[in-house]
């Protein structure tokens, strides 16, 4: 499955940090620096590929990545903030 980032989200990083906006509904959200890393990636490169960068980046083991990964994941889908 491919997720990339809902067309009708606006952001930019700030700082290290994502701030995405919802044009829909104008609500803003945060995202801290990890969440930033994983959401600038996500058009752009497979869910391995950002595991795989993620634990580099943070020197988390490679099963620690994916999973936190998953979990992030599954919390933007059910936000409506992913599309597949």
């Amino acid at each position: 499955m491919v997720r990339r980032t809902h067309p009708r989200l606006a952001w930019q990083i700030v700082d290290g940090e994502a701030i995405l906006v919802d044009a829909q509904s104008g609500t803003t959200i945060g995202l801290n620096g990890v969440g930033a890393f994983i959401w600038s990636r996500l058009d752009t490169h497979t869910e391995e590929a950002i595991a795989d960068e993620l634990s580099a980046a943070f020197d988390v083991d490679r099963d620690t990545a994916k999973a936190d990964l998953a979990s992030f994941l599954k919390s933007l889908g059910e936000r409506q903030l992913l599309v597949e």
